[in-house]
């Protein structure tokens, strides 16, 4: 995936959300402006992916609002990482490498703790 198209992504599902909530009355206009200037100081180009996935999380540390876009990133992410680690691992076992692979298996399920 191209961290650009993927940045714009994001930044186009919060601007669908900040739009939604300006239409319907749940949030004024200097909330809208701060979450956009935020966002925009958060997100600027150019970032790699693994940037991109550091960043997103706290995006709705402040603005609960951008929930429903950050935790789409953050489970696409979560996704990703079970399948570098369940290749790895599974590359270790074919070479016989049980104890190795059941380590790093423990040490992946350990880090989201």
């Amino acid at each position: 995936m191209d961290p650009e198209e993927y940045r714009k992504k994001i930044e186009l599902d919060i601007l669908k959300i900040i739009e939604a909530k300006l239409a319907n009355g749940q949030m004024d206009v200097d909330r809208a402006k701060a979450i956009a200037r935020m966002v925009l100081d958060s997100l600027h180009p150019p970032l790699t992916l693994e940037q991109i996935f550091e960043i997103v999380p706290t995006l709705d540390d402040h603005f609960n609002e951008l929930s429903a876009a950050v935790f789409p990133v953050i489970r696409e992410h979560d996704v990703e990482v079970r399948k570098i680690v369940a290749a790895h691992a599974e590359k270790l076992i074919k070479s016989g490498k049980i104890d190795e692979a059941y380590s790093a298996l423990k040490q992946a399920t350990q880090a989201k703790e």
